[in-house]
């Protein structure tokens, strides 16, 4: 049997939502993701351009399970990263902590630094100012 060659990168992540417009709000408000997508009807769902060519998806229990491709349904999760500009960790810092809802800061060994907040649903969302990748490979663009 012919090995197939391995994944080359995320296309989409989908998160289950109890409120998709407080979601939304989360997403397209706060963290400035632009929305490129929108379903309607049994799959109601919005789509966000989360960077380099990754979509995140938001979607209420009704849109998964037997509405859904695959019947993909909701489930916990540990948190999802995503890339900020280098150099952009403070101001983004500030900004969740305006909002008044926990933001924790881990400055990694390595360089990187991050901060974490919950969504409106629980979901623990890292945004992360990498300046080197999983392997230690130094990051030379800036996303």
């Amino acid at each position: 049997m012919t090995t197939p060659p391995r994944p080359t990168g995320m296309h989409e992540i989908v998160l289950e939502v109890a409120d998709l417009a407080a979601a939304e709000r989360f997403y397209h408000d706060l963290l400035g993701l632009p929305e490129i997508d929108r379903w309607s009807g049994e799959r109601n769902a919005v789509w966000f351009d989360a960077g380099d060519g990754v979509a995140l998806g938001l979607w209420t229990p009704e849109t998964g399970g037997e509405n859904a491709i695959h019947h993909g349904r909701g489930g916990a999760h540990v948190h999802f990263a995503l890339r900020i500009p280098n150099g952009s960790i403070d101001t983004w810092q500030a900004r969740l902590e305006a909002t008044g809802n926990p933001v924790t800061r881990v400055d990694f060994d390595n360089g990187n630094r991050s901060v974490y907040i919950d969504d409106p649903d629980g979901n623990c969302v890292e945004l992360m100012d990498a300046v080197v990748d999983w392997s230690g490979r130094p990051l030379t663009t800036t996303p």
